[in-house]
């Protein structure tokens, strides 16, 4: 996948319409997430036996935990005409699956998981890569807190 496409045609216009969701460090934290988990774009389906989905490679229990507590999901995904003012009453959110096929989604899913930390999103590449491990991999996951930062650099 060509990154400047998917970050010019997808991720900028995507946080632009999320309210407080563009900034220089989402569009960077989306980007590296993508680079990794995807390995740049390239699966949009866990490798093996695992669940993640996406570009971003969300596990459907995550997914369903960011729309369970996310603070501002609801009313943004409403804003965004991601759900209908029906499945706003009904706290009716979309599947997981999603994530495979629509690449605004996992756009919108990242940057409402990101927006449930109470770190700030750094500055430099090397931070952002560190967070990334801590709060979107976690201590579980197989990379390490420079995975991202060289998947985001080889992708160029």
């Amino acid at each position: 996948m060509d990154k400047e496409q998917l970050v010019n045609l997808v991720i900028i216009p995507t946080l632009k319409e999320i309210p407080k969701g563009l900034s220089a460090e989402a569009v960077q934290a989306i980007t590296m997430i993508i680079a990794h988990e995807s390995k740049r774009g390239n699966f949009i389906k866990q490798m093996g036996k695992g669940p993640a989905l996406g570009l971003i490679q969300m596990e459907p229990t995550t997914h369903n935990s960011t729309w369970k507590y996310g603070d501002s999901i609801w009313k943004n995904a409403f804003h965004m005409a991601i759900i209908t003012e029906r499945e706003l009453k009904e706290k009716r959110h979309p599947l997981p699956g999603r994530l495979v096929y629509d690449i605004r989604y996992n756009v919108f899913m990242a940057r409402q998981r990101l927006f449930m930390k109470t770190e700030s999103l750094p500055g430099t590449p090397y931070q952002m890569s560190d967070y990334l491990k801590r709060f979107w991999n976690s201590t579980q996951g197989a990379a390490d807190s420079n995975s991202y930062l060289r998947d985001y650099e080889i992708w160029r």
